[in-house]
């Protein structure tokens, strides 16, 4: 259904309806990222998660976790969806918007031999930005493979890691020591301060890659930033590749700039950030952070009402990756002086010359 022709029965519905994420998989051919969408679509994580394929075909879903099959749409028993793109990426992204469940989330995979800047750039268009929001770009890498590709290839390969996000360096038990050494030497020369996690078989915690149950997480371990002592709580978990998580929060509002500055510095051991947060410049607003790779965005997500404001934030990291100490600090920092005289709308709008309902 075009955008210009909304369903007057739906219309109220899907304006209130928060944008969905779009997350971007791309990598070279052979790299692993459908090895990678096959375990999202298998494992059971709590998400509704929408995959878009270039090859359905390609995708070796498991029969016993098929519940229903409309057309090149397959439904899991997981709650997720995979379809074809076929030649129409916005028709596809809206067929899944118009689903009966829409998904919590979009998934779609590039194909191998394409820039995905060319797909991020679809979710830029303004008639798209209500409906759909690029969350990340990450890029799948074969670290055998990849010191080999040389000129188109090289280049197109290069390409995709530069605009990566997250790089997922994957195959990394194919290649000796010496060699990994190389591959992530190569990886940080293309694409300076890259995000990199290291893997086998494609396997990427979830929580990375779906930021699923950060929010609970963040939830259960409740600290006041007026106890610097129990002020962050760390742990490693989930399967063969553990890591560690760092909660914070405070009933202060924060400064917007202050955040940004803390959140766009985080150390490249810090994989994602998750949170709501109280800002000074908008007190009224629940306000959503993300930041997954080199991306970081905030938008308003409901009002706080007659509920406390209080910020809660949440980072993943690599096991060993947390300076608990350093981190307080940083976030501590954040918190707004309370002096600030102008109107927070305006203020915002200044500081980031767009609307409040998509900071970015």
């Amino acid at each position: 259904m075009p955008l210009n022709s909304p369903d007057p029965a739906r219309e109220t519905e899907e304006t209130q309806r928060p944008s969905l994420p779009v997350t971007i998989i791309s990598g070279f051919l052979g790299s692993g990222k459908t090895t990678l969408l096959n375990y999202i679509l298998s494992e059971d994580h709590g998400s509704r998660v929408g995959v878009l394929v270039n090859d359905f075909g390609a995708i070796n879903i498991d029969a016993k976790l098929i519940v229903g099959v409309e057309g090149e749409t397959v439904n899991l028993a997981n709650g997720c969806v995979c379809c074809s793109i076929r030649d129409d990426l916005v028709a596809a992204c809206l067929g899944m918007l118009q689903r009966a469940e829409p998904p919590d989330q979009l998934i779609i995979e590039t194909s191998g031999v394409s820039d995905p800047v060319e797909v991020a750039n679809t979710f830029l268009m303004p008639e798209l930005q209500p409906f759909l929001s690029l969350n990340c770009i990450i890029g799948v890498v074969d670290a055998e493979q990849l010191p080999s590709l040389t000129d188109e290839l090289g280049v197109l390969a290069r390409q995709q890691i530069r605009v990566a996000d997250m790089v997922v360096l994957n195959k990394v038990d194919l290649v000796g020591t010496e060699a990994l050494a190389k591959v992530r030497a190569l990886v940080h020369q293309i694409a300076p301060g890259s995000r990199i996690f290291e893997t086998h078989q494609a396997r990427v915690p979830l929580k990375l890659m779906l930021g699923a149950g950060l929010d609970e997480a963040g939830m259960q371990h409740p600290v006041a930033c007026a106890d610097p002592v129990d002020h962050a709580d760390s742990h490693n978990h989930d399967f063969d590749h553990p890591f560690s998580t760092w909660h914070w929060s405070c009933d202060q509002p924060l400064s917007l700039p202050r955040l940004r500055r803390v959140v766009e510095s985080l150390p490249n051991t810090i994989y994602r950030a998750k949170g709501i947060v109280c800002l000074e410049e908008l007190p009224t607003y629940q306000i959503a952070l993300q930041m997954v790779g080199k991306r970081t965005s905030l938008a308003d997500t409901a009002l706080w009402g007659s509920q406390p404001p209080r910020s809660e934030i949440v980072l993943i990291a690599s096991r060993g990756g947390i300076n608990s100490e350093a981190l307080q600090a940083a976030f501590e920092n954040c918190i707004g002086t309370g002096d600030e005289s102008q109107s927070p709308i305006l203020r915002l709008k200044r500081l980031l010359e767009t609307s409040p309902a998509e900071i970015t």
